[in-house]
């Protein structure tokens, strides 16, 4: 995955987390800060299919895009899933699955980026709501983000200390 950083852009999610309102200037509007024709994201997937509204995706995300420099480790998998973030009232949870034969230790930020596709294309609007279908973000170096509602069983409603 190509990836390209800029400066002075923040998310509009960590914005909401932190809660301020931040605006990005006009020229940084339309950038993004990786290329994403790399990540496949499936709404919908994996089943059961589900929607929470958008709003209760804000805290997990942001609070993976808010955790530079620390790193979860997933043991080898495929398949090895756990959660990354989650919200403890809302039951919107962020996992984070490897899919490669060996561990692999992920920044939390790029889990949060990968969310936030998710979030992005399973975004849709009904009855002046904004809701999030469940969803997946795949990357080519064979891991993958889930956005789902995981419930009451929230275990990651904050970054471990590293």
């Amino acid at each position: 995955m190509k990836v390209v950083s800029i400066l002075g852009f923040v998310s509009p999610i960590v914005a909401a987390a932190l809660g301020r309102a931040v605006a990005p200037a006009a020229d940084q509007a339309n950038t993004t800060f990786a290329e994403l024709d790399d990540i496949k994201v499936l709404c919908g997937v994996p089943g059961p299919d589900n929607e929470l509204p958008a709003t209760s995706y804000s805290y997990p995300i942001g609070l993976l895009l808010s955790a530079a420099g620390k790193k979860i480790h997933v043991d080898a998998g495929p398949g090895n899933c756990k959660q990354a973030a989650c919200g403890e009232s809302s039951g919107a949870g962020v996992i984070v699955c490897n899919d490669q034969k060996n561990g692999v230790d992920l920044l939390y930020s790029d889990l949060g980026f990968f969310a936030q596709q998710v979030y992005n294309k399973c975004k849709h609007r009904r009855d002046d709501t904004n809701y999030v279908e469940n969803g997946q973000a795949f990357c080519p170096d064979g891991w993958n983000v889930i956005l789902t509602d995981i419930g009451h069983d929230c275990h990651a409603s904050t970054i471990p200390p590293n």
